[in-house]
């Protein structure tokens, strides 16, 4: 069976609503409040989660000092396709509002600690955030969200609200062209099924 992509949570209530259900598990515990955490931070800097997942303490309080987040993406600094000198960190503005969450729940932790921790040890899984969000996103009975599905969310925000503008999803997401950010919205597919309703006016 093919795995179904990731979607974007596209309604504004519905990411608010998610985000207030996370905020009410994380009034309960520690690990409720790591997951609204990340949840915030995913949906307004584009992270990946496999990269949010890395992050330490002293990433956190680096990017509360200096108003974003500087991170070596994954994705880019594995990729054979990429070339040496376009592999660059990708900044990302952390919202006042999210870093006055963050200072919050960084108040204890020491600077070697993972940010967001498993009850294991260690850091979080992406398969867990999956299942954490798949969770919140069924109660509003909202499909196809995954771990992945915060950075959809955040491209597809920017392009909505930017006008649809692709380069400035492509820039701020760090893709290398715009044919691949083109590929990431689906606008291809949001072009033919455009297309194929106009067909309709051949049918009585």
């Amino acid at each position: 069976m093919r795995k179904q992509p990731s979607k974007p949570i596209k309604r504004t209530q519905d990411v608010l609503d998610m985000q207030d259900y996370l905020k009410a598990a994380s009034n309960r515990t520690v690990e409720g409040r790591r997951n609204y955490i990340l949840f915030l931070i995913g949906i307004t800097t584009g992270y990946r989660a496999g990269d949010l997942v890395g992050l330490k303490v002293r990433d956190a309080r680096e990017a509360i000092r200096h108003g974003y987040f500087t991170i070596n993406e994954g994705k880019k600094f594995n990729s054979k396709n990429i070339r040496k000198k376009n592999r660059k960190p990708r900044q990302a503005e952390i919202l006042p509002k999210v870093a006055k969450e963050l200072k919050l729940y960084i108040t204890d932790k020491r600077d070697y600690e993972f940010l967001f921790p498993s009850r294991k040890g260690g850091a979080i899984g992406v398969q867990a955030i999956s299942n954490i969000l798949k969770d919140a996103a069924t109660y509003f009975g909202i499909k196809g969200i995954t771990a992945h599905s915060m950075r959809k969310t955040y491209a597809y925000k920017i392009y909505m609200d930017s006008g649809k503008d692709v380069v400035a999803v492509k820039e701020l997401l760090g893709h290398s062209s715009i044919e691949e950010t083109k590929l990431y919205l689906g606008l291809d597919k949001e072009k033919y099924h455009e297309y194929s309703k106009a067909l309709s006016d051949f049918v009585r």
